[in-house]
Parts: C-alpha cells; structure tokens; sequence
C-alpha cells in the first residue's frame, strides 16, 4: 500500500515534466485596441448579414416567391393588390398579420395593430415595406434581423436575430396630415 501511495504522489510530478518538454505557444495577453475591436465587430455584423441574407435567398427560392427587395434588406411580396391609394408618410394604418420564423415557428398569429406609416412602428423594416403597399393590400414580407427586432429581440416571443415572416393585409388607413 505504501508503494501506491508513493507511486500517486509522483504522478502530478512526472505530469508536469512531460508537459513541460512541449513547446507551448506564445500568446499576447495584451487588449485589443478600440479600432481592432470595433473592426472585429463590424466584421461579426457582416457576416450576420450576409448569413442571414443567403438563408431568406434559399427560403424563398425554395417557394419560388417573386419577391421585391427593399434597400434595407426587407422582401415584399404583393399577394393583393389594394384597390386604395398608396400608404403615404405619417397616415394611420390599421394591420392584421401573423408573424413566424423564418424557420416556421408560429409567432404571433391574428393579431391587429394600428401604427403609424414612416414612424418606424413597429420595426424599421415593415414600415418600409408598408410605404409600398396600398389600402386593401395584402402581402408577404420578410425581414432581416436587423431590420426586424435585431439583437435584442422584442423582449417577449421573439428573440435575439430572428428573421420574420410576415402575412399581412391593411384593413384600414387615414391620412392623419389632414386630420390636424
């Protein structure tokens, strides 16, 4: 028994000695400095992008949908025409959508909204898309994380760069210009 314990208590020993032979790299510990870092995360975001970009290429390839690609990076696909006129800046909208993933997950279903054309309600993206369409439409629209609910997701259902699908129709719109 002594000779085990002799032999255990050498082991941490040799361990270190063999390990030691190796040659073991070199790394600086130093920061990064402020540029490095902010070129990295642009870098990061890039490549987000792009990612993200690819997979709603290949979503909708896959459906064979026509879809419009806005400057930011929203897909609008025009299911109805509206017979109204265009949704202009600042007019009153009235929605109904439902919302998934882009990976089909159901997000929120039925739900209706009134907002604000032009006032970024409620994501950059849709707004943009809503500036496209008319009283009546109903259409598909599909955004980027970014141009969605980003990083931080909507503190609810959505999380953290999730792109969206949306199927939605206006079901009313007021021009608040003439109403003041």
């Amino acid at each position: 028994m002594k000779k085990w314990k002799c032999i255990l208590a050498l082991l941490p020993l040799a361990a270190t000695m063999l390990t030691s032979c190796r040659d073991v790299p070199v790394i600086d510990v130093q920061p990064d400095k402020g540029d490095t870092l902010k070129e990295n995360m642009i870098n990061a975001n890039r490549y987000i992008a792009k990612s993200e970009e690819t997979q709603i290429d290949n979503y909708v390839a896959r459906r064979q949908w026509q879809m419009k690609r806005l400057s930011g990076g929203a897909r609008v696909m025009v299911l109805t025409a509206g017979s109204g006129r265009q949704i202009g800046y600042e007019d009153t909208v009235t929605l109904r959508y439902r919302v998934e993933a882009i990976n089909g997950a159901v997000i929120y279903d039925q739900v209706e909204e009134t907002v604000v054309a032009g006032h970024l309600q409620p994501v950059r993206g849709l707004d943009a898309a809503l500036l496209t369409l008319h009283y009546g439409s109903r259409a598909r629209v599909i955004l980027p994380s970014e141009q969605a609910y980003g990083v931080v997701g909507d503190g609810d259902r959505i999380g953290s760069r999730i792109v969206l699908v949306y199927e939605l129709e206006i079901v009313n719109q007021s021009n608040t210009k003439n109403q003041h």
